[in-house]
């Protein structure tokens, strides 16, 4: 492993429960953990992944490792010595109800917060490698620890897109009911503004007087309204200022320190709670200054705005005795008035309906952007996972055959279309699966807001009926919003070459399952391997000729660490370190360790063909 970055497990330690005092340091290369049956070896594997927090995102699989580290630990405590990849060495230590703990190599504290960043490997537990080849999503999280740190970061970007995108739609949506209700108030403006026209025709000779003091009085209205509005500002803001004030101590009255009081650590809590006291009052302090600020703008605006508004007083004395003097016709002059109120409400409306459609407009071109970085991530994820791919196939063809189609999983895509087609009269569980075999999301999105009958009909191999109620049934934005960005998973394919044949991993047996996936986790890696009985339902032909190969060839750039029943493994692959668990029933205990050699009659009085593993040694290496 010379010159090359790698993660390294370095030693652990068990307190407690049932292998309480075993200790034992791993080699950099082959280790291997033997015993009779009911020595503890799965739960030390398990000890190591518990530590480390490396746990299976199969929800029942991490509640069965967390119940076996529970029950075996009996309370105690697992340290796990590990180095990073920058060779640095730490203590994680971790109790059953406890987080992983960050230590110094001499147990001192750290202060570090730990993380899956901090040392990564890969761990697989008893038929785990069986399970693998059986499903698309397994297969998927193994490709990717090939790459997994890039591939984690661009998951979470991904999700994160996703979660924009869907504020964005809720977003869109309540701005598109708010754009249709003023729309539908504004529609009797023009007809409005035309009978306006007629109020202008005054046949006195004072005519284009009155006509410019009813255009002044109807902009008159406008400007109070406008001034209403800016008066608003000052008030929302300081309503949401205010809002925030005591935040800070609000919070602080729900988390109540009873029962800290006789910690050793009160002092500390006391401490901590006076600085976020502190901070609660600085905050206060200066969101008053910003009130502050709003009163004494406040003050400067209402004074301008009283000096406006008593001009607009005037103006409508002037305006009134202009209309007194005059020989028009009154009641026209007030019906005028009347509609030109009515009118202003509409063209306030109206900017509000501007407004409206400039943020609408803002929004669906941030949609525009966050579609496509979604798109840009989804391509350039699938990009990693084909080099990964390619790898794979350059290490392992012709005997196992690798491949990958993007977006290729049309499970989930599938079911919100059937779910959507319930309500219709026609098969929507057939009709489903045949837009989603022959439809990308965008593309149907795209028909369905453009009621395009005839495409759809064509692209999806449908009838007249069917497109005709996928479009009238589909066509709401909501479900649009989020068919948009829908997850596709990518679908991977993974085959053995079975006398020329190559065969998908469904299609196969047990055995030729592990077959299949381990000689994809023997492959280099920077990060351990560990793995609880990779021989299960492997003939001893297969663990002689391809397990043992693929062990003694990348050993010398991984670390391994395999439970094994199996003598082929430690003997033919040569382990560094073999660890011989024992027990009396009510605790375990390392009954020898060291090399193949060192252990030489514990593997064939424990492992059933031992001396036969030896005979073929000494064929093999001559020793």
């Amino acid at each position: 492993m010379a010159g090359i970055a790698s993660y390294r497990l370095r030693e652990i330690r068990i307190v407690g429960g049932f292998l309480d005092g075993v200790s034992f340091k791993f080699s950099d290369k082959l280790n291997c953990i033997i015993g009779a049956r009911g020595t503890g070896k799965t739960s030390l594997l398990e000890f190591v992944r518990f530590a480390l927090n490396a746990m299976p995102s199969d929800l029942n699989a991490r509640r069965r490792i967390e119940s076996l580290v529970a029950n075996n630990l009996s309370g105690g405590r697992i340290d796990v010595t590990i180095e990073t990849r920058d060779g640095l060495s730490y203590i994680i230590s971790r109790t059953p109800d406890g987080d992983p703990m960050v230590l110094k190599p001499d147990g001192s504290v750290s202060g570090m917060e730990f993380s899956p960043t901090l040392f990564r490997l890969d761990v697989f537990s008893q038929n785990e490698v069986e399970n693998i080849a059986g499903q698309a999503t397994s297969q998927l999280e193994l490709l990717e620890t090939f790459n997994q740190e890039e591939l984690s970061r661009l998951n979470s970007e991904i999700d994160q897109t996703r979660d924009d995108l869907r504020t964005n739609a809720k977003m869109q949506l309540t701005l598109r009911k708010q754009i249709g209700e003023l729309s539908d108030s504004i529609a009797l403006l023009p007809g409005l503004t035309e009978r306006l026209k007629e109020f202008t025709q005054i046949n006195t000779e004072d005519a284009e007087i009155l006509n410019r003091a009813n255009e002044q009085k109807s902009i008159r209205d406008r400007e109070k309204t406008y001034m209403g509005n800016l008066l608003e500002i000052y008030t929302e803001s300081a309503n949401k200022i205010k809002g925030l004030k005591g935040g800070v101590g609000e919070q602080i009255f729900w988390y109540g320190a009873d029962g800290l009081e006789n910690g050793d650590n009160y002092d500390a809590m006391q401490n901590l709670l006076a600085e976020l006291n502190a901070c609660g009052t600085a905050v206060d302090d200066k969101l008053e200054e910003a009130l502050n600020i709003l009163r004494a703008s406040w003050t400067r605006f209402t004074a301008l705005k009283d000096t406006t508004t008593l001009k607009h007083q005037q103006a409508e004395v002037d305006f009134n005795k202009l209309v007194e003097k005059s020989n028009a016709d009154k009641t026209r002059i007030a019906q005028r008035c009347a509609l030109e109120k009515e009118r202003n409400r509409l063209i306030s409306q109206q900017n509000e309906l501007n407004s409206a459609l400039r943020r609408q407009e803002t929004l669906q071109n941030e949609r525009t952007e966050k579609l496509q970085t979604l798109s840009d991530c989804l391509d350039h994820r699938f990009a990693l996972r084909k080099e990964i791919v390619n790898r794979i196939n350059a290490a392992l063809m012709p005997d196992i055959r690798v491949s990958i189609k993007q977006f290729d999983n049309h499970e989930a895509y599938q079911k919100m279309l059937s779910d959507g087609l319930k309500k219709c009269q026609i098969q929507h569980i057939q009709v489903a699966r045949k837009i989603a075999e022959l439809l990308s999301p965008e593309r149907l999105s795209t028909l369905v807001r453009a009621g395009n009958e005839h495409d759809l009909m064509e692209g999806a191999e449908i009838n007249p009926n069917q497109a005709k109620a996928v479009i009238s049934t589909l066509r709401d934005e909501a479900f649009l919003a989020e068919l948009e960005i829908v997850d596709m998973p990518d679908f991977p394919k993974i085959e053995l070459n079975d006398h020329d044949t190559y065969k998908t991993t469904e299609t196969l047996s047990t055995g030729q399952k592990c077959n299949t996936i381990l000689p994809i986790l023997l492959l280099e890696s920077d990060r351990p391997l560990l793995i609880d009985q990779p021989e299960d339902n492997l003939d001893n032909g297969y663990v002689h000729n391809i397990i043992v190969n693929s062990v003694l060839n990348v050993k010398q750039s991984r670390q391994l660490v395999f439970v094994t029943h199996n003598p082929n493994i430690p003997v033919l692959g040569d382990a560094e370190k073999m660890i011989v668990l024992a027990s009396n029933g009510q605790v375990a205990h390392v009954q020898n360790s060291g090399t193949v050699d060192d252990c030489k009659e514990d593997i064939i009085s424990l492992l059933e063909g031992g001396a036969d593993a030896f005979r073929k040694r000494r064929e093999r290496y001559d020793r």
